[in-house]
């Protein structure tokens, strides 16, 4: 035990200054081999400056041409001069007028480069201020091979590179030992060939969707087959022109079908998102699988790090973490769109569709457990996260993909990860919905959560947090869930509104101060078989049990939800009335009770 604690301590990121900056440099470089992602975040990356600002690299690249057309015709003009020293004195008095107009030009060439100083952003480094300026100057003794070596010769830095999270360049890095080159050409398995029958119902199926996407409108809804049977009525746009049949056939249709059968423009996506093909034999080059085990084996330290306490704080301010994190959580997580085939009486022929994998897509295994590690990762640091110091580039990737693996109704977000064990339920979700409730406890947070679009997938958000908290077998998922409809509805009152309307919001939310009192009352009358056997629901805390009570109080103070607490106002005095209620948690019902009676 104590040699445990002394590694730990070996292990506090202010112990080793610069191993978490060595960490994200060799995950990065991992990175950019396997997914070709993250390259225009290095120093000296074409695609550097249009990240940085394309409308000022934009101004620079045009005066930089003029002034190196200027500075081309200045040095053409002095080697002209140095070729022909021995000449008349005729031609002295011109190369003096010569040199005079050079002096101008370079006089014009310096203040020009001033004025393009001036335009670029500030920069906070001291070593900024001053600009340094390189010339080419031709020796025809010296031969320049700089530009056949293969690097970058001039780059731009500054910290605007650093607070995006880029870094240095990882081109030396050495991922792994094995030739990329093939030694064995391999041939063609007969069986990947297609057969006719096949190829005549891929170009029938190619001219059905054209045909489909021909009779489509430009305006088009996207949503997946779980968003079109849980809409409620008012959530898709409804036509002018059949207002009045939507409005006598809602009854008639549940669950919003009326309103996917009134749009053909709804571009339905499947619910499971695309993943790998199950071949027989999938064979990998040597050079990969070692590369992946690296990439993995960089992910595992990262996550494993994250779980020693102080390392949190660090992590969670380097910003070159945060973006791979961001960009690993979505990668390669897409929905494809349904597809509506023809109607056909052919028997389908099963064929074989080839005996090895695609070799475009050879990371399927390293990418899930790096997704994994990355969900770790953020759910371990995200308590001292605080995503509004970063720009939009790195916050936005982070919360668009924790809200859309929240609401994915795909089984891999529902469904425990592969690599844990038998009796595990660590899932995609649960470690989203930690994630997001320790992103809540600061109010900035909350704010960028409640901004991040589109609205309808916050409200889908709400119905989930409203079915856990209704859920008694899971406490841990339903006390979080309860935390979070507490700091949403009191941070904005149409939130506030909106996890008002959801069905069985204020029921749940009053259930589970229900279930509280049943807890603390058998605590108070039965100490003694308490000890002996468990309780039938898991006791909670005077501090969860005061968070949902504000979020009645949140909710009951709009004027428009007060008619939802209606049916509730019986249920709420009599918690309000229990001797085992604390008093904080009484007076905040009571506060609810006074709104709900100015109806």
């Amino acid at each position: 035990m104590f040699a445990s604690l002394k590694i730990l301590l070996f292990l506090f990121f202010l112990q080793l200054s610069g191993f978490l900056e060595l960490l994200v440099e060799y995950f990065r470089r991992c990175l950019i081999e396997i997914f070709g992602i993250l390259k225009e975040y290095e120093v000296g990356d074409p695609g550097q400056k249009a990240l940085l600002d394309p409308d000022a690299f934009k101004k620079d690249d045009v005066n930089c041409t003029a002034d190196d057309i200027k500075k081309d015709e200045v040095e053409e003009q002095l080697d002209y001069d140095d070729d022909y020293d021995d000449c008349d004195g005729d031609d002295i008095d011109e190369e003096e007028d010569g040199q005079s107009g050079n002096e101008e030009s370079r006089v014009n060439i310096a203040t020009n480069d001033s004025q393009v100083s001036d335009e670029k952003p500030k920069q906070a480094s001291k070593f900024d201020r001053l600009p340094l300026k390189i010339v080419k100057r031709k020796d025809l003794f010296v031969v320049d091979r700089t530009n056949k070596l293969g690097r970058v010769q001039e780059f731009d830095s500054g910290l605007l590179h650093w607070k995006i999270g880029g870094g240095d360049t990882t081109e030396h890095i050495q991922t792994h030992f094995e030739s990329k080159m093939e030694m064995l050409s391999r041939k063609k398995v007969p069986g990947c060939l297609s057969s006719p029958n096949k190829e005549k119902k891929t170009k029938e199926h190619e001219i059905f969707e054209d045909i489909n996407t021909e009779e489509q409108p430009e305006k088009s809804i996207t949503a997946t087959i779980d968003d079109v049977l849980s809409a409620r009525p008012g959530a898709l746009p409804e036509d002018n022109s059949n207002h009045l049949t939507s409005e006598t056939d809602s009854s008639k249709f549940l669950f919003g079908i009326h309103q996917a059968k009134a749009h053909r423009n709804i571009k339905l996506l499947e619910d499971e998102p695309c993943s790998r093909d199950e071949t027989p034999l999938c064979t990998i080059s040597d050079w990969r699988d070692s590369l992946a085990k690296r990439c993995i084996c960089v992910s595992n330290i990262v996550r494993s790090l994250s779980f020693v306490p102080g390392n949190d704080a660090e992590m969670s301010k380097h910003s070159g973490l945060i973006l791979i994190l961001g960009k690993l959580i979505l990668l390669h997580h897409e929905h494809p769109e349904r597809k509506r085939t023809p109607r056909t009486y052919e028997k389908e022929e099963e064929e074989d569709e080839g005996v090895a994998c695609n070799k475009d897509e050879w990371w399927w295994d390293c990418l899930e457990v790096l997704r994994e590690n990355t969900l770790v990762t953020l759910a371990n640091i995200s308590g001292q996260l605080d995503l509004s110091v970063y720009p939009e580039s790195i916050c936005l990737p982070i919360l668009d993909g924790l809200l859309h693996w929240m609401v994915c109704p795909s089984a891999e977000a529902q469904d425990p990860f592969p690599t844990v064990g038998l009796n595990s339920v660590l899932s995609p979700q649960r470690l989203v919905l930690e994630t997001l409730c320790k992103l809540s406890i600061q109010d900035n947070n909350v704010d960028l959560i409640l901004a991040t679009p589109p609205f309808s997938r916050q409200e889908k958000l709400y119905a989930t947090l409203v079915r856990y908290v209704g859920d008694r077998r899971i406490s841990v998922c339903r006390e979080m869930s309860v935390a979070l409809l507490s700091n949403f509805a009191q941070g904005d009152t149409l939130v506030a509104r909106a996890i008002a309307v959801q069905k069985g919001s204020i029921s749940n939310l009053i259930s589970f101060l229900e279930d509280g009192l049943t807890v603390a009352q058998l605590q108070h009358s039965q100490p003694n078989l308490m000890h002996m056997q468990p309780p039938p629901i898991e006791p909670t805390s005077v501090h969860m049990m005061c968070r949902a009570a504000k979020a009645l109080l949140a909710m009951a103070r709009i004027e428009e939800n007060r008619s939802e607490f209606v049916l509730y106002e019986g249920r709420l005095l009599d918690i309000s009335i229990s001797s085992v209620l604390n008093s904080m948690v009484a007076s905040v019902i009571c506060d609810t009770l006074f709104m709900i009676g100015q109806l």
